[in-house]
């Protein structure tokens, strides 16, 4: 072997894991299998459109191992209706699950993410809400606290990307 060779191979040896190297809770078939076990899905749901939509891997729980945050698409105009958050480390710990309506997510940092929906006026068209609402939650050390609603007119790309 060259010993440019060697270099590249020794310089790529020190390298940390890339983001390709997914942790396993954040695999979309896990979330799937673990809200099916928590009878939040049923396999003919998954079946008919309604399964795991985005996914933000990274650590919300504030232990140094990643999480998963996600949607669960409805299958239909209404978008993705529920969020949660999975533990890593165990695959089946699903920490919070929630109800909503055209919902976006947000990972802010090691210990909150962000939720957004649209907010709509009696004359609105499903199209087009007056305004979006984006609520914090944070980890306290064995659940999330939901922080006060803030309105907002446009609704960020990263909560949808």
């Amino acid at each position: 072997m060259t010993r440019a060779a060697l270099l590249a191979l020794a310089i790529l040896a020190l390298l940390p894991a890339t983001a390709a190297a997914q942790a396993p809770v954040c695999d979309r078939d896990t979330i799937q299998q673990a809200l099916i076990d928590a009878g939040k899905l049923t396999p003919d749901d998954v079946k008919f459109g309604r399964a795991v939509a985005l996914v933000r891997c990274g650590d919300i729980t504030n232990d140094g191992v990643a999480d998963a945050l996600f949607t669960v698409f409805s299958g239909g105009t209404a978008g993705d209706t529920n969020w949660g958050v999975l533990r890593g480390g165990d695959p089946r710990a699903l920490v919070l699950y929630r109800q909503g309506y055209k919902i976006g997510i947000h990972r802010r940092n090691r210990r909150s993410f962000a939720v957004i929906q649209p907010h709509y006026r009696k004359n609105d068209a499903n199209c087009c809400p007056s305004s979006f609402r984006i609520r914090r939650y944070t980890w306290t050390g064995s659940r999330f606290k939901g922080g006060k609603l803030r309105k907002s007119k446009n609704a960020p790309r990263r909560f949808y990307d």
